[in-house]
């Protein structure tokens, strides 16, 4: 396998100013150790627009690797990409949104077994459990697969998919449906980059006492859809005041849309802790390391059905901590008794009308609800965390193997090879080419070629314009506009139209000239040429 295409959707990759979120960043470290550690000899990233090229453009060069080794190209040339075998894997870093149609975008061009793939994050948000709605045409072949990074998560995706199919079949809608495979591939980190520095240098940077016991909780602000802080800090105030512990707790997170962190300030001064709490909003990036470093126990009572695996918890394992987690979702892959505590977690409500309401609530309200509904054990959690804040030993015994599993189960080196060995199964699994077109798709020629006056007939004669000869160079292709046709493009189609041509004549000409870009390009071009005056 030489090439793997990723589709770079907006906010999935990259988020430039936006909010730090475990998916973005997992998608991004992802990226980079494909980029570094995979045996792919080019990684492509495939924009959905101009405006995309640049951010991958730039880590180009940031990254100072050899040439050819990451691109970016536009969807506009994947299917000729596809045509050509130039694409060997096309790898989607979502589970749901757009991965059907990059099924459809296969079948309809590739040549040879080119696995479509993606990636488990969020299973909680309805509106990704409707796109299921489109499985019976669009069904995946034996190449493809979902890469589930829990097995908690698989569980929950085979449910969604038994009651998507039995939805159907009660509606006498049934088909023999392939299943997507779903193997379980964990998330990855980068152990070496968040080996821990000298804890005493580490609070010294940040601010923070030297003699306490610090719990550390790595979080966005929301109890909306992360984790609510409040229960947890209940639990630390009781260290204080009951168990009379030296302890300081750290709370630290992008902010997303709430006031939290101003209410848990709050808070703390009514639990009379908030001498020993510090909230560190939206810290930056190479911050994390630092914050790691100056902890002693790692804390994440998250409650949230959004949450899937938990990328948090991994890097805590990377920095040598242990880890006190709810017992919920993919911690329960992830913390056991060897490197940390679970607290036990227990469902008190009945989600049945929530379900029903689902598809037209809010997902934030939606989310806020479901996460109220789950009690993660109080007294538990207080306990374990006094355990554990009075015993160093035990600390620095679980620490040590939480960051020997980073190192052989969660850097991105070993994750990465699971990765490329499942694509290597895939791409020898039986694929007949189709050609088929999407079955969903907006046919745009038949729904709207009623909408202009008319068209322009093959037989119309055109030539080229006095205005196409204005001094300099009187046009201005878009940038959006340019993976499709260039400057130079422009004058050999001036050129042709030197004398007056058939409409049809002149397209035939341009296709010949275009070679390597799709037929329509030459009409497009041609049409183009006469929306601008340069030929008439």
């Amino acid at each position: 396998m030489r090439t793997l295409a990723a589709l770079a959707v907006p906010g999935t990759w990259t988020h430039p100013g936006g909010v730090l979120v475990g998916r973005t960043v997992a998608n991004g470290a992802l990226l980079d150790a494909l980029v570094h550690h995979s045996s792919f000899e080019r990684v492509l990233m495939v924009a959905g627009e101009d405006a995309d090229l640049p951010v991958f453009e730039s880590l180009i060069a940031e990254w100072k690797l050899p040439q050819g080794r990451l691109q970016a190209c536009h969807l506009l040339q994947v299917p000729e990409l596809l045509r050509t075998g130039h694409i060997d894997v096309l790898h989607h870093p979502a589970h749901l949104e757009r991965l059907f149609d990059l099924v459809a975008l296969r079948d309809r061009y590739a040549t040879k077994a080119t696995p479509v793939t993606g990636q488990t994050h969020s299973l909680s948000y309805p509106r990704l459990h409707q796109e299921l709605a489109r499985w019976p045409l669009l069904q995946p072949s034996a190449t493809d697969a979902i890469f589930c990074s829990s097995t908690q998560g698989r569980r929950t995706l085979e449910q969604c998919f038994d009651h998507v199919e039995a939805a159907f079949k009660e509606r006498g809608l049934s088909a023999a449906l392939s299943r997507w495979q779903l193997p379980h591939v964990p998330l990855g980190v980068d152990v070496d980059a968040l080996a821990p520095i000298l804890k005493h240098e580490a609070r010294t940077s940040l601010g923070l006492p030297s003699g306490r016991v610090v719990f550390l909780s790595l979080a966005r602000f929301t109890e909306y859809d992360k984790l609510d802080a409040f229960p947890l800090l209940q639990a630390f105030a009781a260290l204080v005041h009951e168990h009379k512990l030296d302890v300081h707790l750290v709370l630290a997170g992008a902010r997303q849309g709430t006031r939290t962190p101003e209410m848990i300030a709050l808070w703390a001064k009514v639990l009379r802790v908030d001498d020993r709490v510090t909230l560190r909003v939206d810290f930056s990036a190479p911050e994390k390391r630092l914050l790691l470093s100056a902890a002693d126990v790692f804390v994440s009572p998250v409650d949230n059905l959004q949450e899937t695996f938990g990328q948090s918890v991994i890097e805590a394992f990377a920095a040598g901590l242990p880890v006190i987690a709810s017992d919920f979702d993919g911690y329960k892959d992830t913390v056991d008794e060897q490197v940390g505590r679970r607290v036990t977690t227990r469902l008190g409500v009945d989600w049945s009308q929530l379900s029903e309401l689902g598809p037209l609530l809010y997902e934030r309200p939606l989310h806020l609800i479901l996460g109220q509904s789950i009690e993660v054990d109080l007294k538990a959690l207080t306990a374990t965390m006094a355990g554990l804040a009075n015993d160093r030993p035990l600390r620095e015994r679980l620490g040590a193997a939480a960051q020997q599993r980073a190192k052989s189960t969660y850097d991105w080196r070993v994750v990465v090879k699971q990765l490329e060995a499942t694509w290597r199964d895939l791409s020898t699994k039986p694929f007949t080419p189709t050609g088929r077109s999407h079955p969903l798709k907006l046919d745009f020629q038949r729904a709207f070629a009623h909408f202009p006056t008319g068209h322009i007939a093959d037989d119309r004669l055109v030539t080229r314009t006095a205005f196409s000869r204005t001094e300099g160079q009187p046009w201005v292709i878009y940038p959006e506009l340019r993976v499709l046709i260039s400057d130079d493009d422009v004058r050999w189609a001036l050129t042709l139209c030197e004398t007056p041509r058939a409409w049809g004549t002149l397209k035939e000409h341009l296709a010949a000239t275009l070679s390597g870009r799709e037929p329509w390009v030459a009409g497009f071009l041609a049409t183009w040429l006469v929306k601008h005056g340069l030929i008439e």
